[in-house]
């Protein structure tokens, strides 16, 4: 049976239902006494309705019209929606759940925008590699992070930009964020790049003990900074004390400082990767290595100010996976992790890049668990009074780095 115009008549039967339904101008009766009937289909473009269990009783038309296949369709799915129990389908028309209306059909889900984050660096020192690499290799952006990196100068303008709102996150040292606790600041640490010391102290051909740097000074590249902190616990890990003893000089920098020791200005310098391989090349002698000397001590941190932690902690938990997988990629790609050295410090010797890599690489955590012991270290070290009374966990959020633990993403990530 074709039905063409909405001015013909046409009848059909269906058992026990009765509904009336009104679409563009036609209307339409079906009938029935209980539950509607299911498996109502439209085949062909005009042509007639295939339907399982239920038949249209009168379709009458209020005004001439084309009927199309398309709105007869939807007006015999909306009206049998399921047929009563012991029917069964009719050939060529399997039973399937209705289709919903066109107008009410779902829009396709779009993804979430990336949560932009404002982040800064304190130098470009090596231990800050796993940052760099988060953002080359896209892992920031894979945990759903738009993130801005920018190099911002260590200690006090690193913290302003924390206390000010330009930056989300800070990626420092963790002595200065340590200081920007203890000054009010309220700045937190929720992960740990590396929880102990690498500088190393090298000193001149005539300094042959460790007696004989009674009365003489070391260079390092700033009072406070890593190579300072390093110097220090090097010289009492040795049974010096800084200060008395051996004296300690700012040099601003640690070409600088390998110049003084050139110079014999300085009896020995403290030095961090690479200047360590180059005062090595000029026939220096390392007389202390901090690294091996396992002393808790927190590195590289990342720190974020209390409205981070507090309105966006999304954004200190995705950054913390960021750099896992990050650390996990050095780890496990050295050639990546040179180039990533290549673009942040400008040096071309990938020679050297690859010897400061190697160095590193075990240094790096994986699991950014900030340790409170390591943080400890920092505390005994700091001059500022209020250090006495301070605890660890004051300074530290664990929480994050704990939820990626529990999360068993750290065991997907692959090994060295």
């Amino acid at each position: 049976m074709l039905l063409t115009h909405l001015d013909q008549k046409v009848a059909f039967h269906i058992p026990e239902y009765s509904q009336s339904l009104t679409l563009s101008g036609l209307e339409a009766t079906l009938a029935s006494e209980g539950e509607p009937p299911c498996g109502a289909r439209w085949s062909g473009a005009i042509g007639a309705p295939e339907i399982a269990g239920c038949e249209v009783t009168k379709v009458r038309a209020r005004a001439p019209r084309a009927c199309t296949s398309g709105l007869l369709g939807l007006l015999l799915l909306a009206a049998c929606s399921r047929s009563p129990a012991g029917d069964q389908p009719a050939p060529n028309a399997p039973s399937a759940p209705a289709a919903p209306p066109v107008s009410a059909a779902a829009e396709p889900t779009k993804p979430a925008a990336p949560l932009p984050v404002q982040s800064g660096y304190s130098s470009a020192a090596l231990s800050f590699v796993p940052v760099w690499a988060a953002q080359e290799g896209g892992y920031f952006r894979e945990q759903g992070l738009d993130v801005t990196l920018t190099r911002v100068g260590g200690g006090a303008p690193l913290l302003a930009a924390m206390n000010s709102g330009e930056l989300d996150l800070a990626y420092s040292g963790a002595p200065a964020l340590v200081l920007g606790y203890l000054e009010g600041l309220q700045t937190t640490i929720v992960g740990a790049m590396s929880n102990s010391l690498d500088s190393m102290v090298f000193v001149r051909p005539e300094v042959q003990t460790v007696d004989d740097l009674r009365g003489k000074s070391i260079g390092v590249s700033n009072l406070k900074g890593i190579t300072d902190i390093a110097a220090r616990l090097s010289l009492e890990h040795l049974g010096l004390r800084p200060d008395e003893d051996v004296f300690i000089r700012q040099t601003g920098g640690m070409g600088e400082s390998l110049a003084a020791l050139e110079m014999g200005t300085i009896a020995g310098v403290s030095l961090g990767v690479p200047s360590t391989f180059e005062a090595q090349k000029r026939g220096y002698r390392a007389l202390v290595n901090t690294a091996e000397l396992h002393i808790p001590f927190m590195g590289s941190s990342v720190g974020a100010p209390p409205r981070t932690v507090t309105e966006r902690p999304a954004v200190a938990e995705r950054t913390l996976r960021a750099l896992a997988q990050a650390t996990s990629r050095i780890k496990t790609d050295r050639e990546f992790g040179i180039d990533v050295l290549v673009k942040y410090t400008q040096i071309d010797d990938r020679a050297v890049l690859g010897e400061s890599l190697d160095y590193y690489r075990p240094l790096w955590l994986t699991d950014l668990y900030p340790d409170p012991k390591a943080l400890q270290g920092v505390l005994d070290i700091e001059d500022n009074p209020a250090a006495r009374t301070t605890r660890p966990e004051q300074i530290v959020d664990t929480r994050f780095a704990e939820q990626l633990r529990a999360s068993g993403f750290l065991d997907q990530l692959p090994k060295e």
